[in-house]
């Protein structure tokens, strides 16, 4: 079967996999991907060259590159086809068909970030990112001025700050009330706001730090022009974003760089060097590397820039081919559901983990011979257009078994077992 890599169970993993392709160059590449790399003259017209929008980061004309159909449960803000762009320049791709407050409802109808233990202040993971983070600050000289931590989630930042001795004040700002700690730490306080409309004054704070936020807002340029404006002349702002010129070198399961929903942006330093440029800041340092989660390890790009009345451009390489990964991407989300539709053809099919993953998957597939369960009570109070989310212990042991996330599918996979289901039943997305 294609795209089944392989059919008998992985030497190095006892069970099957269903794969697309995850850097372009892996041995099995199904049929119609070899020979891709850097994206010809040719893919570029094939994928759309007709003129769009004006690029939000650097302002040059940019192109129509894919749609990609994303969907949720129930009325999810994401049950929509993605308009993806890419700008030439500066190599930026985004989605043009989506606006903050759209994604607004989604962080407060939806979103579960102030639950999932990804996000977990005490993980080993996220405290080794936070002793990075002040390394990165030290080193630039900047200890115990004022700070806020935009995006802060639940403090782990502004707190590490605090015990640490930073002597400057130490704000916390997010939009999400259930994530954000309610009583203030020392010299750590916290505050609900949005990047858009930041609670403080003007030329109030020395520092900004803005950690996996940007890929989240769509009005850019907006939130630069707030920094801007809280910043005293000369404070610095630091960001950090996922690398995406980089997505292909961690490739955590096929298309999971843009099956994340509510990133709206995947950018390349040259792109939020413009950017920040475009509202006064002045790029100190351009830092990539690789940052740990608690489940898996990133390509990480931060900058580090200040606020100057006439800031003088970054000199930064030819950006890499991201609009090439996203096309890649793609085409390997649809090798996935051409290996699942076949499964499903000669045999009931249950799908176990409602994912970003699988929520991109789904607008592919027939639903007529597959189930849908996950083990959260809360997706299964909701359904997916009209289908209901099932208990997995309620599920018959009957045919084959699929399980989506890339993330937790060791853990699902045991589960599954316990529940009765052969081990040569059980799938995993790849």
């Amino acid at each position: 079967m294609q795209g089944l890599r392989p059919h008998q169970i992985c030497p190095s993993r006892r069970h099957r996999c269903l794969s697309g392709i995850a850097d372009g160059t892996a041995p099995g590449l199904p049929a119609h991907m070899e020979g891709v790399g850097m994206m010809s003259s040719d893919t570029r017209a094939l994928v759309g060259t007709q003129p769009g929008d004006c690029c939000p980061a650097c302002g040059k004309t940019t192109a129509h590159l894919l749609d990609w159909s994303f969907s949720g449960l129930g009325d999810s803000v994401f049950n929509y086809r993605a308009d993806c762009h890419h700008c030439l320049a500066c190599g930026l791709v985004y989605i043009r068909n989506i606006d903050d407050a759209t994604l607004a409802r989604y962080y407060v109808e939806e979103c579960s970030y102030f639950e999932k233990a990804h996000f977990a202040v005490n993980d080993s993971a996220n405290r080794e990112k936070c002793a990075f983070y002040e390394g990165f600050l030290r080193r630039h000289g900047l200890r115990n001025t004022d700070m806020a931590d935009v995006g802060c989630g639940r403090g782990g930042f502004v707190s590490w700050l605090e015990q640490g001795g930073w002597r400057g004040e130490c704000w916390g700002v997010d939009v999400d009330v259930r994530s954000i700690p309610s009583q203030a730490s020392g010299t750590a306080a916290f505050k609900t706001g949005e990047a858009l409309a930041l609670p403080f004054g003007d030329r109030s704070l020395g520092l900004l730090s803005y950690f996996h936020v940007l890929e989240h807002i769509r009005n850019l340029l907006g939130l630069l022009a707030e920094a801007a404006r809280v910043l005293r002349p000369g404070g610095h702002i630091l960001i950090e974003v996922p690398d995406a010129e980089r997505y292909a070198e961690f490739p955590v399961g096929s298309a999971f760089w843009l099956s994340i929903r509510e990133h709206v942006y995947h950018f390349t330093p040259r792109a939020l060097a413009a950017a920040l440029l475009a509202k006064g800041f002045q790029v100190v340092e351009v830092a990539r590397q690789t940052l740990p989660t608690p489940e898996f390890v990133y390509p990480s790009l931060m900058i580090l820039a200040s606020k100057q009345a006439n800031p003088v451009p970054a000199h930064l390489p030819a950006p890499g081919d991201v609009a090439d990964f996203a096309v890649r991407s793609r085409q390997s989300l649809q090798e996935q559901a051409r290996c699942i539709a076949d499964l499903a053809k000669d045999s009931p099919l249950t799908v176990w983990g409602c994912s970003a993953e699988l929520l991109s998957l789904l607008p592919l597939l027939s639903l007529d011979r597959i189930r849908l369960c996950d083990a959260s009570p809360l997706k299964q109070s909701t359904h997916y257009q009209g289908r209901c989310i099932e208990d997995p212990a309620a599920v018959p042991v009957a045919g084959l078994l699929v399980v989506a996330p890339y993330l937790h599918r060791t853990a699902i996979k045991a589960a599954a077992l316990k529940l009765g289901w052969p081990e040569d039943a059980i799938y995993l997305l790849q």
